[in-house]
């Protein structure tokens, strides 16, 4: 697309407009990005608007090290008469900016410059890597292309797939449900909450249907698919000239094609090839300790729900104590797992932050659920929590009421910085796994980066930013204070259920979630990958 409609004029207009003032979300960030490489126009556009925002601020004397406050109104006419005198600080700004929005800094100054981590690598054996070369653990950017000369490498995506690098191999990342295959061998392994996970390159398009599949992808443009369980829809991309667009098809176990410009046709020495794919390659992992605040709320009765951390230790400061009433005898109720605490309006509860998750939260977990028809006004958050120690930022946990800003009844993460809305409806009256998983905020910025899973499967969220009134500190309730059931402080609470509450000091990975959803033990990756 070259030619640009008015409303995407309009649209760009505001998105660089925000990203000038330094309130662009995320969302308008890729937006932004996506236009970008859409459209020579607006390639352009952007180039004038950044000189022209320039131009003002030297002009105005406020070229400071601090960020200085420019106008927020670009006009769309008038542009040749900036174009000569300010060329060379278009260059330049354009210049920086496509450093920092496409390929990240090494000194981040906000959160938002943080490159987008969409995998990481899980494990490895005699990796010998070209260029620079990552180690187990180390989270992989959006856009990262991986060489590996020898060697196995074992990438895990954030949508939970798992793929297995065979060297010589070239990986590009290109999300957390996309990657494409340059050349070399690959061994995908699939879960359902991952179906969708497509793997390409310039011959085909694979995606899964829930399997395990291998991909091999040969210099001069041609790949073969082996379906070693499930099935995958395959789509040929690399075809003659002139030809007509082929049908997508369906492989299943067994059934392998290979493609190439010419067409798909049948696989050489098909069943030799399966028997390699087929063997387990055992990778080695780096050990990640667990340490971790759990409340089971498995007592059914009573006033008191315990907490315990690590080899099953209690802690005695972290319970929760209900009150020695009848509401207290209320607030129990069938649980996904045993027991559970139910909430009908009361007022919440809080613990005590000790151990491991007064020193910083960087997962959550727990089992919701809501009425399959909750009133929506006066909707409260039904869990509110610091994330880390010192407190500087803290997350509150609802279902989202405002159908506006996203799906009504999906579930809703409030923090200082706006709100995170996911994609999936908890309105049903049934139990949902969810998960939140935070990163490690940016230096000086105080903001994780943050995914959201729903019954292990990795949420789209859409993000708003906070409103002016927002508080720009934690509320003093929450320093050191886990709350259950409601805003802290208010008369009145949430309607719903809780069970089985989580707090990791670590990020959780899809493996770990999904192990924990299905069997409610929470053991690390290397330990599910050993069974």
């Amino acid at each position: 697309m070259n030619a640009m409609t008015d409303n995407e004029r309009v649209e760009l207009n505001d998105i660089i407009s925000a990203l000038v003032d330094g309130r662009a979300s995320d969302t308008e960030r890729a937006r932004l990005e996506e236009l970008l490489a859409a459209s020579d126009e607006a390639r352009r556009f952007y180039v004038r608007s950044m000189a022209m925002s320039a131009s003002l601020f030297e002009r105005a004397g406020e070229m400071q090290n601090e960020r200085p406050e420019p106008k927020n109104v670009i006009a769309f006419s008038g542009w040749s008469r900036w174009a000569a005198p300010l060329a060379a600080a278009a260059a330049v700004l354009f210049g920086i900016w496509i450093a920092r929005f496409f390929l990240g800094t090494s000194q981040p100054a906000s959160a938002e410059e943080q490159p987008e981590m969409v995998a990481r690598l899980s494990g490895s054996k005699d990796c010998k890597w070209i260029g620079a070369a990552p180690v187990s653990g180390d989270e992989i950017a959006r856009g990262r292309r991986l060489e590996l000369e020898s060697g196995f490498a074992e990438v895990t995506f954030d949508s939970g797939a798992q793929l297995t690098l065979t060297g010589p191999a070239t990986l590009d990342v290109r999300s957390a449900w996309e990657a494409e295959l340059q050349r070399g061998t690959l061994k995908a392994s699939v879960p359902p909450e991952a179906i969708g996970f497509r793997v390409i390159n310039t011959a085909v398009e694979v995606v899964d249907l829930g399997t395990e599949f291998s991909m091999t992808a040969e210099e001069g443009g041609a790949a073969e698919v082996f379906v070693l369980k499930g099935a995958v829809e395959v789509q040929p991309r690399n075809q003659a000239d002139g030809a007509a667009e082929p049908p997508r098809s369906v492989l299943r176990e067994k059934q392998a094609r290979r493609f190439a410009k010419a067409g798909a046709s049948e696989v050489r020495d098909r069943d030799k090839k399966f028997q390699r794919f087929a063997a387990k390659i055992a990778v080695e992992r780096m050990a990640h300790p667990l340490n971790y605040t759990r409340w089971s709320f498995d007592e059914g009765a009573g006033d008191i729900a315990a907490a315990i951390s690590n080899g099953a230790n209690v802690v005695k400061d972290s319970a929760i104590h209900l009150g020695k009433s009848d509401t207290a005898s209320s607030r129990w109720t069938q649980g996904r797992w045993g027991a559970a605490l139910q909430f009908d309006g009361q007022p919440a509860v809080q613990a005590k932050l000790s151990g491991a998750a007064a020193r910083g939260t960087r997962s959550v977990a727990v089992w919701v659920r809501l009425p399959a028809e909750p009133s929506v006004s006066g909707t409260q958050s039904f869990l509110a929590l610091p994330l880390n120690h010192p407190p500087q930022t803290w997350a509150e946990f609802s279902m989202n009421s405002l159908p506006g800003e996203g799906v009504l009844g999906a579930l809703r993460m409030q923090t200082r910085q706006g709100a995170s809305v996911g994609a999936t409806s908890l309105r049903d009256g049934k139990w949902h796994h969810i998960a939140a998983i935070f990163g490690q905020p940016a230096k000086k910025a105080n903001k994780p980066h943050t995914k959201l899973y729903v019954d292990g499967r990795l949420e789209s969220f859409s993000q708003k930013p906070a409103s002016r009134r927002a508080p720009s500190e934690m509320p003093a309730a929450l320093d050191g204070t886990l709350w259950l059931g409601g805003q802290p402080g208010s008369s009145a609470g949430a309607t719903m259920a809780l069970d089985e509450l989580l707090l990791v000091d670590r990020p959780l990975s899809p493996p770990e979630i999904r192990h924990l959803m299905q069997t409610n033990q929470l053991i690390s990756a290397e330990a599910i990958a050993a069974n």
